[in-house]
């Protein structure tokens, strides 16, 4: 017997971390860190600067071959983009109430209340370890916890296993879809039903006897005796003998005259098997704990000639580096903007966590993007172009990047 399953929305009821959790991230934020060091940046020379600009003049035709082998570079004034990135990896918690259906083996995954978890509702979500595949990577986890599962009965079925078949009414027929429940190959009723004195009762006004999809009445039965009110079954039963002028290879050779057939649906027992319990008449309760591991992540840039979604795209020198349980904001760095940018951030994540989820590891960088300024000149034409990035990429300020200067 085939095992049907239905699937219902959960809706998670999310979980506060431990009180040591949140002293952790309270720790975190009076913190003061010790002394650092920056590692230097070193410029862009004027050899990559035509490497690149060789590279961009194949790639966009800014520049065309002849005009390129008279540009000559008269300055470059170099300057560092410096970009502050953090990321908190988190784990944030959540139950949910779920049943199931109790199918053989499901008693064997249900273990004993040993320490009255059940009786005394204090199990805690948090108390169970739970560990990502892979750090700093958005993953989420479904596991049931232990000691919550109980075996009911099924309400739905009242333990029965089976339900009503609501499509044939629990008749186990329904209308025959290749006469539509004429009984003829031809699909349309004999005439003899319409004209013959004892077939009084077609069509019948009592729908609540007819098929689950017309207002033809049938009369129930046992799946091979029911057929339908106007077959040539219905009147032979009334008469005795078959309507005239036909014989058996006018008759539909799915029904045999008779106008039903047997439920799709409940394959013609008038019952199905319970969508709740799967037949078993019983039901596994239990909560589901749903872990979602996410990388919360902040940049800063400070300020430079060269717009923000082009830094975006490039890497940088990395010129500080951390990771730790609870990272400790910047305040060494030079640069103000700096300090003040990583000890933003740093408070903004551990409040954003606060009494939500727990900090598993933090990491934060400062990169260094170096840009330089070319001006150049072309005989009596002069302009500026930058290169920026570990990458080289080139960026000028007046030509879009589909222009074409021949």
């Amino acid at each position: 017997m085939t095992r049907a399953m239905a699937k219902v929305s959960e809706s998670f009821t999310p979980i506060q971390p431990p009180q040591e959790d949140i002293e952790s991230h309270r720790k975190a934020l009076a913190t003061t860190p010790g002394k650092r060091a920056f590692d230097d940046v070193f410029p862009i020379t004027e050899g990559e600067v035509r490497e690149t600009l060789n590279h961009e003049a194949k790639r966009t035709r800014i520049f065309s071959q002849k005009k390129l082998k008279r540009l000559q570079i008269e300055r470059l004034e170099q300057g560092t983009c410096l970009k502050y990135r953090l990321e908190s990896y988190t784990d944030a918690r959540s139950t949910v109430e779920t049943t199931e259906a109790c199918l053989p083996g499901s008693a064997f995954r249900s273990e004993p209340d040993t320490l009255g978890f059940l009786s005394n509702n204090n199990l805690n979500p948090w108390d169970f370890e739970v560990h990502p595949a892979a750090m700093f990577s958005d993953q989420v986890s479904m596991t049931e916890m232990p000691g919550t599962s109980r075996i009911t009965d099924c309400q739905t079925c009242s333990s029965e296993g089976t339900m009503h078949c609501f499509h044939c009414r629990g008749n186990g027929t329904d209308k025959c879809q290749f006469c539509r429940g004429t009984g003829m190959k031809s699909g349309v009723a004999h005439p003899a039903v319409y004209t013959h004195p004892m077939i009084a009762t077609f069509p019948h006004a009592d729908t609540s006897r007819g098929y689950s999809s017309a207002g033809t009445a049938m009369r129930a039965g046992p799946a091979g005796n029911a057929y339908g009110l106007g077959t040539p079954m219905h009147f032979m039963s009334k008469t005795g003998v078959p309507p005239p002028g036909i014989g058996t290879h006018d008759l539909c050779y799915m029904c045999h005259g008779r106008g039903v057939s047997q439920c799709s649906q409940c394959k013609g027992t008038g019952k199905k098997v319970c969508s709740k319990c799967g037949g078993s008449g019983a039901v596994r309760s239990y909560t589901k704990m749903k872990v979602f591991f996410k990388t919360e992540t902040s940049e800063f840039f400070t300020e430079a000639p060269i717009p923000e979604k082009f830094l975006m795209s490039v890497n940088g020198i990395e010129i500080f580096g951390e990771e730790k349980p609870y990272v400790i904001p910047i305040t060494s760095h030079p640069m103000k903007a700096i300090n003040d940018a990583s000890r933003a951030i740093c408070a903004d994540h551990l409040q954003k966590c606060l009494g939500k989820s727990r900090v598993i590891q933090q990491r934060h960088w400062v990169l260094a993007i170096p840009w330089a300024e070319v001006f150049y000149s072309i005989g009596a034409e002069k302009g500026s172009f930058f290169v920026y990035g570990r990458e080289r990429a080139c960026y000028f300020p007046k030509y879009s990047s589909k222009c074409s200067i021949l």
